[in-house]
């Protein structure tokens, strides 16, 4: 007798047959949307404060330690109660908590990193994305997965690769490829925050200088947040603002990609960029807290909020992260991301070590 068909994993045969249904939760009232990112969030707060109870008895770095126990309950990524809770910290609070520092930084403070930090971020930028075009065809690669990987390698991870296949011609691979760099970067940047901090102690480099380093080479803004502060408070505020620097590139990299494809045949892919706005939040407090119009006890409760949302988002992104999925994509873009990242490093470590910034 033929056996049943099981056919539980294809709910979506209800709507419209064989195709995705709509998102159903545009129309739900704000409340109700609400109620399904409390699970998540929860999960996250309960494993975060763990996590800090751990450290202050075991003296592990927080971020660290945060980004391995959300690892161990990765499991609760992919289960429904808790996915969209889980997805929102690990998203929207990361932004806001990025923002919220901006209340304790002033712009005195990027203008002693000096102009040379900048130029090193512009030069940096510009030479990885080509350096992975070049790999890609030395690798027998496709263009686009060099474009993708290096723009995500060398601004802003996941969220720079999502954002240049917006600008990208469309193709058969495009989708594909943009997943890859996502997959890929995201694990790899995962794994340089938790290495990082170590060579850095390793090598005797100092707060500052590994600030410089950690925000100029790794990927995420928040796997630079975990290993930067994993550190010091000074060696993960520098690092935030090498790293803000980088993603501040995405724009005009965009409107570089976009002009260098406009005569391409191919329409550009239909997706809609979303600009990083939790920088303007940031500028405007970084912009409030140079002009002293931030009160101490306000800058206070900013701050400590920051701090929670931050340590309940790197959670949230060990939660996410999945060793399984990058090993699945194969060897060459893994090798790919693993020459880009590694030249990166040795690029900054070489102009730190040479005091040149």
């Amino acid at each position: 007798m033929n056996k049943r068909k099981d056919f539980s994993k294809y709910d979506y045969l209800d709507s419209i047959e064989g195709f995705q249904p709509f998102d159903k939760d545009y129309k739900d009232p704000l409340w109700r949307r609400a109620r399904a990112l409390i699970p998540g969030i929860m999960v996250c707060a309960v494993v975060a404060f763990a996590a800090k109870f751990i450290a202050l008895y075991y003296t592990v770095p927080v971020m660290l330690l945060c980004l391995l126990l959300g690892m161990v309950f990765h499991f609760m990524s992919q289960e429904s109660p808790t996915r969209k809770g889980v997805q929102f910290t690990s998203q929207t609070i990361l932004r806001l908590g990025v923002a919220l520092i901006g209340a304790r930084i002033m712009l005195a403070d990027f203008t002693a990193l000096g102009w040379q930090v900048l130029l090193l971020v512009i030069l940096a930028t510009g030479g990885i994305i080509l350096l992975g075009v070049l790999w890609a065809r030395v690798l027998k690669m496709d263009r686009e997965q060099g474009l993708l990987i290096g723009g995500a390698t060398a601004i802003c991870g996941a969220s720079a690769a999502l954002a240049l296949s917006t600008v990208m011609p469309k193709s058969k691979t495009l989708e594909h490829n943009t997943l890859i760099a996502v997959v890929g970067v995201t694990a790899m940047g995962t794994l340089s925050m938790i290495i990082y901090p170590v060579v850095v102690g390793f090598l005797g480099i100092g707060d500052h200088d590994a600030g410089l380093l950690i925000g100029g080479t790794i990927h995420d803004v928040s796997q630079v947040v975990g290993a930067g502060y994993s550190i010091s408070e000074e060696a993960g505020d520098t690092s935030i603002l090498v790293k803000l620097m980088r993603v501040f590139m995405l724009v005009p990299i965009l409107l570089i990609f976009a002009f260098s494809f406009r005569n391409n045949k191919e329409k550009t892919s239909s997706g809609r960029f979303i600009f990083p706005y939790f920088l303007i939040g940031f500028t405007a407090l970084v912009l409030l807290n140079s002009l002293h119009l931030i009160p101490e006890k306000l800058s206070d409760i900013l701050q400590d909020s920051s701090k929670l949302m931050l340590i309940m988002a790197i959670t949230a992104v060990g939660m996410k992260t999945s060793m399984r999925a990058m090993f699945s994509l194969g060897w060459k873009p893994i090798f790919l991301i693993l020459i880009q990242t590694l030249t990166l490093f040795l690029l900054y470590f070489t102009v730190i070590s040479l005091d040149i910034i």
